[in-house]
């Protein structure tokens, strides 16, 4: 423990994070550290309990996930699994998530078990969102198993693969980049990278998946224009194809090294530094707010 750091770390959605609103970050990123050394329980406790809040829909996307990402562990051994057990392994995960936030269980390992905003805050959770719910798990499992689009993607195999839901590193102007791609397989010279959402489509997923193409250039020497990303939008039932360039990764390269010397001016070490708020400003926004997970902790400035 005398050896961690609040190193500055880089990725996708801690990038949108920033932007979204620096009060949030700040939260997400320093006013939790140190929370395990914290005797008795504080202020650092509380805030890593917010940290950690995650959403109905957020949950359910998260049990697809993993549901798929065992469902690629299952091939790797020989086994095949039905539209029918993929979809009833999302409704276990998501019955244990829903379990260990309504019971409090998740009291035990705050940082690690499921805890939802909607519990926490004590907002109802209507018979209707839990059905919807359902139908996400249902017609997700059932879009990635039985579709055409997301075939090949179900055929790559093993021996061909090059990630799993694995985070990964790799260093860009001092500062780690961190890259988590779903899945990511290679057919011949073709580097293919794919991205399983949930939800409805953003702007922000594309330039995701450009981060994970840096990534494959720099972990895998992947050549710009041998990598096809694929980002499968499982409840729309739709798969979009985008083939890689260099004057697009070129762009998205430069949208990160702005946005991690942004992170650099206001990065500093908990452990050691005091903090200036002024650099942590909420965000104008304030129907941002209303679906904070620091909301009930966050001060006026």
């Amino acid at each position: 423990m005398a050896n961690y750091k609040n190193e500055l770390s880089w990725s996708a959605s801690r990038a949108k994070e920033f932007t979204r609103c620096r009060r949030e970050y700040y939260y997400s990123r320093y006013a939790s550290w140190g929370w395990w050394t914290e005797k008795p329980r504080g202020e650092k406790y509380e805030t890593m309990v917010h940290k950690n809040l995650t959403s109905l829909p957020a949950m359910a996307g998260l049990n697809v996930h993993d549901a798929i990402e065992h469902w690629f562990h299952l091939k790797r051994d020989g086994v095949d699994m039905s539209a029918e057990d993929l979809y009833n392994e999302a409704v276990d995960n998501f019955r244990e998530g829903w379990r260990q936030s309504s019971t409090d269980a998740w009291k035990s390992a705050a940082n690690k078990m499921t805890h939802l905003d909607e519990h926490h805050y004590g907002n109802e959770i209507t018979k209707e969102r839990t059905e919807k719910a359902r139908e996400l798990l249902e017609r997700t499992t059932r879009y990635f198993v039985d579709s055409v689009d997301c075939k090949p993607a179900r055929e790559a195999h093993p021996d061909n693969w090059r990630s799993l839901e694995s985070m990964d590193t790799y260093m860009f102007l001092g500062t780690k980049i961190y890259a988590v791609p779903d899945f990511a397989y290679v057919d011949g010279e073709t580097v293919h990278i794919w991205d399983w959402k949930t939800g409805i489509p953003r702007e922000d997923d594309i330039f995701q998946l450009h981060s994970y193409a840096l990534y494959a250039c720099e972990k895998w020497s992947a050549d710009p224009e041998s990598i096809v990303l694929h980002v499968a939008y499982l409840n729309e039932q739709r798969v979009d194809t985008i083939p890689v360039n260099v004057g697009k990764l070129g762009e998205v390269q430069d949208h990160m090294s702005m946005s991690v010397r942004e992170m650099m001016d206001v990065h500093y070490d908990p452990d050691e530094d005091p903090v200036i708020m002024e650099n942590w400003p909420r965000t104008s926004d304030e129907a941002k707010c209303r679906w904070c997970r620091f909301r009930g902790i966050c001060l006026p400035t």
